[in-house]
């Protein structure tokens, strides 16, 4: 999941509400998107090495994978509630320390379930900090918020390319040594929150009506669920791709390097995201995206291409996020809650998407990976289509103003 782009923010920054990140804080802030970039991609990397020290089958490693977001879901709520009753200064700071904190535990625990809670925590952590970062930068000033959300965007996404090669580094077996680095990470990073100026989330003063207009829960539900099962998809390809080469033959390394393949695929697609937006329309781009995704999807079935058609497959879905945050706002403008309420649910893409590919692999083996992506990615096709029977709603507010 990445930033809301300041064209697209529904939210009119008033000077009491205005967020401030001095330069060291902002610096603390991009870490931070790298950090949670790093933990988004490292499982798919390590589930081999999970099932040799705990002796566990494949299904079953994968399921800290979901637990990590079951515990992104649970984290996602409090970050919003916590914007809006606290500084961002302290929430950025105990989600930290929540990351912190579960790394740590979990690279103490030699017992399956312990390492799980750990996860759980680490999970509760990226949450909070994925609605608070992408809330923060939407909030600071018009000049310089699109360079301030491109640099943290892009930071993700430098996170997802280099954790996969630093495992490679290290050896996979060798994973609690990633865990130890993450937290203290994690603890240096609070160090940069003092120079965050961040008030209590105001509520956007049009919320009101957007929230009461006939048809905007119409367009909320259908955006909740395309993104749930996007989220599902991104999710499983990124955590099951490695598992997927190495089952067929191909080796742990080049798993790896095909999963940080994936993420700069995904980073370079986004940062086109932009120009092609300008070419084209948001809608086109969704659309177009995920018909691709499920043609790349379903040619991974076959061993010789699926190394190449991961990474194609990051880049081809780099703009669908992003992209369908600019539909649901130009069909429900200024509906910051909609928006927050959507960043919450599609974490349940992250905890079912997972456990729905850990389920197909023990009952089919690892080539029920790519058909499942591709069915994930059908699906998505056939609820983001009918949201194109919607028009953007009208409110009473913009008309008078």
């Amino acid at each position: 999941m990445q930033p809301v782009t300041p064209e697209t923010s529904p939210t009119s920054v008033t000077p009491s509400t205005e967020v401030s990140f001095q330069p060291l804080a902002f610096a603390g802030a991009t870490g931070a998107f790298i950090l949670i970039g790093a933990v988004s991609s490292m499982f798919g990397p390590l589930l081999g090495s999970f099932t040799h020290r705990f002796h566990l089958s494949l299904p079953s490693a994968g399921l800290a994978l979901s637990v990590y977001f079951v515990g992104a879901s649970v984290g996602a709520l409090p970050g919003w509630l916590g914007l809006k009753r606290l500084s961002g200064r302290v929430v950025l700071t105990v989600s930290l320390v929540a990351v912190a904190l579960g790394a740590a535990g979990s690279m103490l625990s030699h017992r399956w379930l312990g390492f799980l809670a750990g996860i759980f925590v680490v999970g509760l952590g990226f949450g909070t900090l994925d609605i608070a970062l992408n809330t923060l930068l939407a909030r600071t000033a018009i000049v310089g918020r699109a360079h301030r959300l491109s640099v943290g965007n892009a930071g993700y996404g430098v996170g997802a390319v280099i954790c996969p090669l630093i495992i490679i580094a290290i050896r996979p077996s060798n994973f609690p040594e990633l865990f130890i680095g993450l937290a203290v990470l994690a603890l240096l990073l609070t160090s940069t929150n003092a120079g965050v100026h961040a008030p209590p989330l105001r509520s956007e003063p049009l919320q009101e009506e957007i929230t009461n207009t006939p048809g905007r829960r119409a367009i909320l539900i259908t955006f909740s669920v395309a993104f749930i099962f996007y989220v599902a998809l991104e999710t499983s390809a990124s955590g099951w791709m490695a598992t997927q080469l190495h089952g067929v033959g191909y080796s742990e390394t080049l798993g790896s390097l095909v999963t940080a393949g994936f993420w700069t695929g995904m980073t370079v697609g986004r940062s086109l995201g932009g120009p092609l937006y300008r070419w084209t329309s948001a809608t086109k781009l969704v659309l177009g995206g995920l018909a691709l995704a499920v043609l790349v999807s379903g040619a991974a079935f076959f061993n010789p291409v699926a190394p190449y058609a991961f990474p194609l497959l990051g880049l081809i879905l780099a703009s669908v996020f992003p992209m369908g945050l600019i539909w649901y706002t130009t069909l429900c403008p200024h509906d910051s809650d909609g928006l927050s309420l959507l960043i919450v649910l599609l974490m349940v893409g992250g905890v079912a998407g997972p456990g729905i590919v850990s389920l197909l692999v023990s009952h089919f083996g690892v080539h029920a990976v790519p058909l499942a992506l591709a069915s994930f990615a059908a699906l998505d096709l056939v609820l983001f289509s009918s949201a194109r029977r919607f028009r953007p709603l009208v409110l009473q507010g913009t008309a008078s103003s």
